[in-house]
């Protein structure tokens, strides 16, 4: 038996409810929280406290995203998963890793909220990453310098140290070469805020992962690039925030970037890193809440 959902026909046996199977939290405190008052998510494997997790003032939404390991445009259901709020603690067993993790949360859902979600595929707007006319700008990661690079002493609790950062002619931070990993920063005074972004040996995956975080939409990589890349990109606050930018379209006019210090996301890719998005439409896989509480059950 088929049905088709969103012009996109998806097997009747692939949508189904999510049923709390596998690993649980060792023990969870689930509370309505108050409608105000502050909202944070911490702890979970990979944190500083990976025995804990904490929400204060939490809606679903995060926690669906987290536990499923979705962007936001992936995820659809009532209005109520951005709208309630809730507190919960939970304490995680050691050794635990993140895909663990995940069904724990998975699991605390279904059996504290009743929630029941299904998958579909659905034709919608992405991007797909290619490369620009002018040819790839940024650098691939040197052999010789990953070789080279110093490793971190293990600090007091044995985990290693950060990586020390260096600074630009401009002052901006700035990963060594070598020196694996991508940090993005705020910069500047409003009207010209931007944000700084500095990336060493990152592959095209690290960086369609920022993307589709920025744009809110899928990135599709069709650049054929393979290896890993040092680069550094800025780009303009006001026009590209997590999921801000979700119906923006590449700009058409001329790129300018010596007078343009801060350009939007889509001129600083083209004319920074020689890459370009163009937009397209094509399928997406999402989940779908079927059924959530709006009480969750007792602790």
């Amino acid at each position: 038996m088929m049905r088709c959902v969103a012009s996109m026909c998806v097997a009747a046996g692939l949508v189904a409810a999510v049923g709390a199977v596998g690993p649980e939290f060792e023990v969870a405190s689930v509370k309505v929280a108050a409608p105000s008052g502050p909202r944070r998510m911490a702890g979970g494997p990979g944190t500083n406290s990976p025995g804990q997790f904490t929400c204060a003032g939490a809606n679903l939404r995060p926690l669906l995203l987290r536990a499923y390991d979705l962007m936001s445009y992936q995820l659809e259901g009532p209005p109520m998963i951005d709208s309630d709020r809730f507190d919960i603690d939970a304490k995680i067993p050691p050794g635990t890793t993140k895909e663990q993790f995940n069904q724990m949360l998975q699991n605390l859902l279904v059996e504290r909220f009743g929630l029941a979600v299904h998958r579909e595929t659905r034709e919608m707007p992405l991007y797909e990453l290619v490369l620009a006319k002018g040819g790839l700008k940024m650098k691939e990661a040197g052999k010789a310098a990953a070789d080279a690079q110093a490793q971190p002493e293990p600090a007091a609790n044995g985990r290693p140290s950060a990586p020390q950062m260096t600074h630009n002619k401009d002052g901006l931070p700035e990963f060594p070469p070598g020196v694996p990993g991508m940090f993005a920063m705020p910069s500047g005074a409003p009207p010209n805020r931007f944000t700084w972004l500095t990336a060493r040996t990152q592959t095209i995956a690290s960086l369609l992962n920022m993307l589709q975080f920025q744009i809110g939409r899928p990135v599709v990589n069709k650049t054929g690039l393979t290896g890993t890349y040092d680069f550094n990109l800025r780009y303009a606050i006001s026009t590209a925030g997590a999921g801000s930018a979700a119906s923006a379209e590449p700009p058409s006019a001329a790129l300018d970037a010596a007078s343009d210090p801060a350009p939007d996301l889509f001129r600083a890719f083209e004319s920074q890193l020689g890459l370009k998005l163009e937009s397209k439409k094509g399928p997406v896989e999402v989940l779908v809440v079927d059924r959530v509480n709006r009480t969750p059950t007792e602790n």
